[in-house]
């Protein structure tokens, strides 16, 4: 009887050829396992230290900063008032200012030949100035700085009477604007006769 047990032992190969579906016959054995074959621990969680002892790493330094004033200047108040300036302050005779202004360079420009057909235009500008001077737009900083730049061209100075005209245009162009250009081609011509007696002096 003993011979006629069929159950096949183990690790032997089956007495029939397998089929192509059959499944492979494999031997297990439960109490061995693959040596030194590390095992997967990526499905593990990593405890949180609890303990309360320091790091190694050195706490920084506390860098030494000034101390902070403790009281702040007060800002000084700020002037809503406008100081007035040094022409404000002297008194003058407007009208009499405007008859000096206005005699001084009408008889520069009837000397002045040489400007031709530009005279009638300087001469137009000339009464616009006495206009706006009598109705009161212009100033008594620009009757002052007319009577300097007017003596200016009397005494044959053109340097100083531009340095006054281009004062007024940048300080009071709302109110010299208009005619300006006629001054100002009295001081070109001005300074053309200057150059020309300098000339005929060498």
């Amino acid at each position: 009887m003993d011979n006629c047990d069929s159950t096949p032992t183990q690790g032997a190969k089956p007495s029939y050829d397998p089929g192509w579906n059959d499944p492979p016959k494999l031997s297990y054995n439960g109490q061995q396992t693959t040596p030194n074959r590390p095992r997967n621990f990526l499905n593990k969680r990593v405890a949180f230290p609890l303990s309360n002892t320091p790091s190694s790493t050195p706490a920084p330094q506390p860098v030494n900063l000034p101390p902070m004033p403790t009281l702040i200047p007060p800002v000084p108040p700020i002037q809503s008032m406008r100081q007035p300036t040094q022409n404000e302050e002297i008194e003058i005779d407007s009208n009499n200012t405007l008859k000096e202004v206005k005699h001084i360079l009408l008889e520069f420009l009837e000397s002045s030949s040489e400007l031709g057909p530009k005279g009638n235009d300087i001469k137009r500008r000339i009464s616009v100035m006495e206009d706006m001077w009598i109705n009161g737009k212009l100033n008594k900083s620009i009757h002052i700085q007319m009577k300097e730049l007017a003596y200016a061209i009397r005494d044959d100075q053109p340097n100083k009477a531009d340095e006054i005209h281009r004062a007024l245009m940048v300080d009071h162009v709302s109110g010299v604007g208009s005619w300006m250009p006629g001054i100002k081609q009295l001081i070109h011509h001005c300074v053309a006769k200057s150059e020309l007696l300098a000339f005929d002096k060498e």
